[in-house]
């Protein structure tokens, strides 16, 4: 058998469709067919003929292969996208080159990898096929990943009976690996999303508002960046690739001020140092990227949803029981030192469903 490659234009016309179509033959005879990403040329196969495709990548029995579907809802049906940090590295990065290692819904056993590809003809071929398909690397077991239809040709000839030609992956390099430890991501390859990135999108994001951003949301923010992270069992500065990001603003700050010789002489022998903090003014921005704000007033609370009418289902006052936090500011060390003593219970009360 001789390998046939098939050119597939980018736009949706009657030679990609004819390309697709006989892709979906292909596939559904059994058979493995190579396809364009956007990362690396990869080889699909349906499901049911998984040990057809492990035969011809040379992939032992015990290694995962990734399901590739056309949509996050379709991932949907396959595993668990409930949890926070999924759902949102779902959000910002599906279609493209990620892959969620998750565990199977409708109580089955074990995870599945699943991806949704970020690449028109990929996707095409997955809705015109109507079922997940399962997509590894276009090579050899131990050998260098395929970007290019020749590449897949030259790795492959004879082994498999058609090659979907889209010209050369736009990426170049294999999609990340995330699967999660509760609320903590594990990257377990790096692609394109680097590890940084990964973290910062998946963590559960905390913003906490006052007025000027030098004395209450400053310490709330240093205080419950160090509760959260003795309540996970690691270091502060551990925080973020456990799943947690703590910042605060203030609704009418100037930028770059420090905090208040109050805030950081309370602050210090509860081990937490403001002396780096640096004021900033809120921005629609952050709200928007927050998946919970916390305001010192409700007047903070009613300022930030007039900013962003969005964000009323997440702007709470920081205190459950939906008291005002005073502004201590230029009312002595007492004031501070109550605002202080209120902002650490409300904390306390809140941590552990952070935490969660």
């Amino acid at each position: 058998m001789k390998t046939e490659t098939l050119p597939v234009p980018a736009q949706d016309d009657e030679r990609r469709r004819t390309a697709i179509a006989a892709a979906v033959e292909r596939l559904r005879r059994g058979e493995v067919v190579a396809i364009p990403t956007e990362t690396v040329y990869g080889l699909a196969a349906l499901p049911d003929f998984e040990p057809t495709l492990r035969a011809v990548k040379g992939r032992e029995a015990g290694k995962a292969v990734t399901w590739a579907v056309a949509s996050r809802e379709a991932a949907e049906r396959l595993v668990d996208l409930s949890a926070l940090g999924p759902q949102k590295l779902a959000r910002r990065f599906w279609p493209g080159p990620l892959t969620l290692v998750l565990p199977r819904r409708n109580g089955g056993a074990g995870t599945l990898g699943v991806r949704v590809p970020g690449h028109a003809v990929a996707l095409a071929l997955l809705e015109a096929i109507g079922t997940p398909l399962l997509l590894t690397s276009a090579n050899k077991s131990g050998e260098g990943d395929a970007r290019s239809a020749a590449e897949v040709v030259a790795a492959l000839d004879g082994a498999i009976p058609l090659v979907l030609d889209a010209g050369p992956s736009q990426l170049g390099q294999p999609s990340t690996v995330v699967s999660f430890i509760q609320s903590r991501p594990i990257v377990h390859r790096e692609g394109v999303i680097d590890r940084g990135m990964v973290q910062r999108t998946a963590a559960r994001f905390v913003l906490l508002v006052c007025s000027g951003n030098t004395c209450r949301s400053p310490m709330a923010e240093g205080l419950l960046r160090k509760m959260w992270a003795a309540r996970l069992g690691v270091k502060p500065e551990q925080l973020l690739e456990h799943g947690g990001f703590v910042m605060s603003a203030g609704l009418g700050a100037a930028p770059g001020l420090r905090a208040s010789e109050e805030a950081v002489d309370l602050l210090a022998p509860r081990g937490v140092d403001l002396n780096a903090h640096r004021s900033q003014p809120l921005r629609v921005e952050l709200v928007r990227a927050a998946d919970l704000v916390l305001t010192m007033t409700d007047n903070h609370r009613r300022a930030v949803i007039a900013g962003l009418p969005e964000a009323e289902q997440k702007a709470e006052l920081l205190d459950p029981d939906g008291e005002d936090i005073p502004d201590p500011m230029g009312a002595g060390i007492d004031a501070y030192r109550e605002a202080l003593s209120r902002i650490e219970r409300a904390l306390s009360r809140r941590v552990e469903r952070l935490a969660g």
